[in-house]
């Protein structure tokens, strides 16, 4: 896939124009978040008549990870937040026309399922506290999951952004743009009509994408994204190898550098190759036949999994050949490495 045919150099100068600033700044800057509104990446599959793109989970999943390989920060944060929007699928219709008719609606959230919800008369009351909302300072609403008192189960809920406390408390490795805040309410009563299953069985809009099973849909993004980020390491790696001022470390070295980095890109672009069939080949079951077998889905699951931890450790057997320049932190390939690291924490990809 070249990225270029789905970001335009444009874009692609915007986002990687502002990436340094945002991370001292811990958070995206106004540039990137002007151009996410004007391209409507936060509404990936929202449906048309409510504003939004309605991209199939394949084409999402592309620009995904061009966005990703653009810039990490922001690849993570709209992939998130358009995950989140994705839960119009499963909102209340009136909720649905509530939160949508503004069309730089931003929702973040956390898929934790640390709060309660004890049922009163017409709604709700919710505690709790939820951490990694990416894209908090930016989020108008926010999701979250609650464990139902009495009952038991888990069910999901929407706050708005001035019912809820942000703790801005991200002190990790990379992602410094996403601001990953923690937030909580406290006795917070809400109506009804503001709670929703994400699951298929209970999707309220017949868009193929709030059909297809969520957890396969949330382990391709979040792959897709990691891989993105490891394709711009490498892209900084080949560049750093070419500069004349790394022909300082021996020629050796140099050499087995070049020669990871063209082997690692091959193993990586099959992997990709791999991901991405399986991927097409479930959504075209999908959407022809509204079934997909579990070989299938497992297919999904194995090359996702496949995709982004091999990935990362070709990304990290490489590391070590780029010098000194990619241990600084204020350079581009440091903070590419770091994003790497933390993505890659994420539970999904850890099973």
């Amino acid at each position: 896939m070249d990225r270029n045919q789905l970001l335009s150099p444009d874009i692609i100068n915007t986002l990687r124009g502002d990436c340094m600033q945002a991370e001292k700044d811990g958070r995206l800057s106004a540039k990137q978040m002007e151009l996410i509104h004007r391209e409507k990446w936060f509404h990936l599959f929202v449906p048309k008549e409510y504003g939004g793109l309605a991209l199939s989970l394949p084409q999402a999943v592309r620009l995904e990870e061009s966005i990703s390989w653009t810039d990490g920060s922001v690849g993570w944060v709209v992939t998130l937040c358009a995950g989140a929007a994705m839960f119009i699928g499963y909102f209340n219709p009136d909720l649905a026309n509530e939160i949508f008719s503004d069309p730089r609606v931003c929702l973040a959230g956390s898929g934790q399922a640390t709060g309660t919800a004890k049922m009163v008369e017409e709604g709700f009351q919710i505690n709790g506290l939820w951490p990694y909302a990416s894209g908090a300072p930016e989020a108008t609403h926010f999701t979250a999951n609650c464990v139902i008192e009495p009952g038991g189960q888990i069910q999901s809920f929407v706050f708005k952004k001035d019912e809820v406390t942000l703790h801005p408390i991200w002190h990790y490795l990379g992602l410094n743009a996403t601001a990953g805040y923690s937030f909580s309410v406290k006795d917070l009563h809400i109506p009804a009509n503001r709670s929703f299953i994400i699951d298929p069985a209970h999707a309220l809009l017949p868009h193929p994408v709030y059909h297809y099973p969520f957890l396969q849909l949330a382990e391709t993004t979040i792959a897709a994204n990691i891989v993105g980020m490891c394709l711009s390491f490498f892209d900084l790696a080949q560049q750093l190898f070419t500069q004349q001022q790394h022909t300082t470390r021996s020629q050796g070295v140099k050499s087995k550098g070049l020669e990871l980095s063209t082997w690692g890109l091959a193993e990586i672009n099959m992997l990709r190759q791999k991901f991405y069939t399986s991927l097409d080949a479930s959504w075209t079951s999908h959407v022809t036949s509204n079934k997909i077998s579990e070989s299938e889905l497992n297919e999904v699951s194995k090359a996702s999994l496949q995709l982004a931890g091999q990935s990362r450790e070709l990304v990290n057997q490489l590391y070590p050949y780029c010098g000194m320049h990619a241990a600084r932190t204020d350079t581009m390939i440091n903070q590419v490495w770091r994003n790497i690291n933390t993505a890659s924490q994420h539970s999904l990809l850890l099973q």
